[in-house]
């Protein structure tokens, strides 16, 4: 029982890790080709990234309270939350892997025009910040699912009596 308690600390905590570092890492270079000039934008830069942060925030907080909450309920709803949170930030992270290089958003956080970026072929490369996102995510999901098993594992044990 102690090992699942311990894994889906540690499980979680490295998604949520992950989450974090991703959120804060390069997103996308832009720039134009053979010109030294180009402009990284991490996750922070944009929403998504914030939202990613937020997440792996509320990873670390929930992982941290089913260490102290009392009743069995409270951990599986933590573990749910967990879990839900590295979906959320994972799911970001594969909506920006798959159209990251066409988003709207990464055109307004440069503030320039999208004719003028296809005039001068500007190139757009997607940097490691949204695969560790993603990573992050699925981490966190297991994570999460491993806290909800050990709750409820707690939770059958005290309907039996054993502590």
């Amino acid at each position: 029982m102690l090992a699942s308690r311990l894994a889906g600390f540690v499980v979680a905590s490295v998604g949520a890790l992950l989450m974090g570092v991703g959120a804060t890492a390069t997103w996308i270079t832009v720039g134009i080709p053979d010109e030294s000039a180009h402009t990284m934008i991490r996750g922070t830069d944009l929403t998504d990234g914030v939202i990613v942060l937020l997440c792996a925030i509320a990873v670390l907080a929930a992982v941290v309270v089913t260490r102290i909450a009392g009743s069995s309920s409270a951990r599986q709803t933590l573990g749910a939350l967990v879990a839900i949170a590295g979906l959320v930030a994972g799911a970001i992270g594969a909506a920006f892997l798959v159209g990251g290089k066409d988003r709207e958003a990464v055109i307004k956080a440069l503030g320039i025009p999208r004719d003028l970026w296809s005039q001068f072929g500007a190139f757009r490369d997607l940097g490691p910040g949204a695969y560790l996102v993603v990573i992050g995510g699925l981490i966190g999901i297991v994570g999460g699912i491993l806290t909800m098993a050990w709750a409820h594992n707690d939770l059958s044990s005290q309907d039996i009596g054993i502590a």
